[in-house]
């Protein structure tokens, strides 16, 4: 599914704006339709592309990506990372013999690097920090050439960025090796980086923005600016769950109810076209985000329902979600005047350790008392 500090390894690289390459136009047919959430048309358009355009430089890693994402709609997460190791072991012999084949064209290099990165996914699930940081950084390390050779080359900027921002809010130990690297270990840079990506690319926009949605509304708590990225992202993939997920909680954050309103609704019905895999995961998102709605609101009820439902029947492979239902249960708790049990789900949230900036809120709340604005 998508994607919360997925995207610090998963980054669909493409880097061009008319036909470059043969094949284009029926690659971005493919990554067209991955977006808007058609994974297996997506993987029709990519496994005929894949044939009739074998020196295509992104096709390969587009199909593998997308292969990844459809089976997290069908089946277990254990699963999920099997049909990645399989597809990956499938292209990145073809980039290696790529790479030789056009030395001169950084896009293969690009899409090596990508591919080598891709394979610490399953650390990022496991939160097997360093290792993660280990594998990733095979194939950054690619990328990081192609940058600096190309400066002129967004796409490069995208997972670089990732990397320098992950280490900025990581712990030292962390945050030593990406500079032994070469990288800079700051949020800072990481975010001007993937800005740049979001700013700058006619593809890479799509992942570079969907990123910057989850870090502002997440880690840094500047809905404000997610919410004219997470419309944009709507706006062109109307049918990508996530995508209307982020644009919800920006709406909510930046208390627009009658437009998060409506788009409950829309949500609300649109999740029947889900597969039951999607809807398992997504819907404790959803019933976060109507317990969030409902809980600025002033209807505590109605929300420490729906958030205890988003709880008991949380399954998204990552946590972060998770962790901000239970800073709102702690903060209903405490408002409803139950301090010993609001304090116990501040716990559970700071246990998690994730990141997010809902593990600062808990930390402070777990001393001071929540009160309304």
């Amino acid at each position: 599914m998508h994607r919360p500090l997925i995207c610090i390894i998963c980054v669909i690289n493409i880097s061009w704006s008319t036909d470059i390459y043969p094949g284009d136009s029926e690659v971005r047919e493919g990554v067209h339709a991955f977006y808007n959430y058609e994974f297996e048309h997506s993987i029709e358009i990519l496994d005929r592309a894949r044939q009739t355009y074998p020196d295509h430089p992104g096709v390969h890693f587009i199909w593998a990506a997308s292969k990844y994402y459809c089976s997290q709609g069908l089946g277990p997460v254990i699963a999920t990372y099997d049909t990645l190791e399989q597809s990956l072991n499938k292209i990145q012999p073809i980039y290696e013999s790529l790479v030789k084949k056009y030395p001169n064209d950084p896009a293969y290099q690009l899409y090596l690097g990508s591919a080598r990165g891709l394979r610490a996914r399953s650390n990022l699930g496991k939160k097997e920090w360093l290792t993660l940081l280990i594998q990733a950084y095979q194939g950054f390390s690619i990328i990081e050439d192609v940058a600096d050779k190309n400066p002129n080359l967004m796409d490069a900027q995208l997972p670089l960025g990732i990397i320098e921002y992950y280490a900025g809010i990581s712990n030292i130990i962390i945050r030593w090796a990406v500079e032994l690297f070469g990288l800079n270990a700051s949020k800072l840079s990481g975010i001007a980086k993937i800005s740049q990506a979001a700013n700058h690319s006619e593809w890479a926009w799509i992942e570079a923005s969907g990123i910057l949605s989850f870090l502002y509304l997440w880690i840094e708590n500047k809905p404000e600016l997610a919410l004219p990225i997470t419309k944009k992202l709507v706006k062109q993939f109307p049918q990508n769950f996530y995508f209307n997920l982020l644009y919800l909680e920006s709406l909510i954050r930046t208390e627009q109810s009658t437009a998060a309103q409506d788009l409950i609704h829309i949500l609300e019905m649109r999740r029947e076209s889900l597969t039951r895999r999607q809807q398992d995961w997504y819907d404790p998102y959803l019933d976060y985000e109507k317990a969030l709605f409902a809980f600025n609101r002033g209807d505590l009820e109605l929300s420490l329902g729906l958030v205890n439902k988003a709880i008991m029947n949380y399954t998204g492979e990552l946590d972060i979600v998770l962790g901000f239902a239970y800073l709102l249960k702690g903060k209903i708790l405490d408002t409803k005047g139950d301090r010993g049990s609001a304090r116990t789900f501040y716990q559970n949230c700071l246990e998690l350790d994730n990141f997010s900036y809902a593990v600062k809120e808990a930390e402070y709340l777990f001393t001071a008392p929540y009160t309304a604005q």
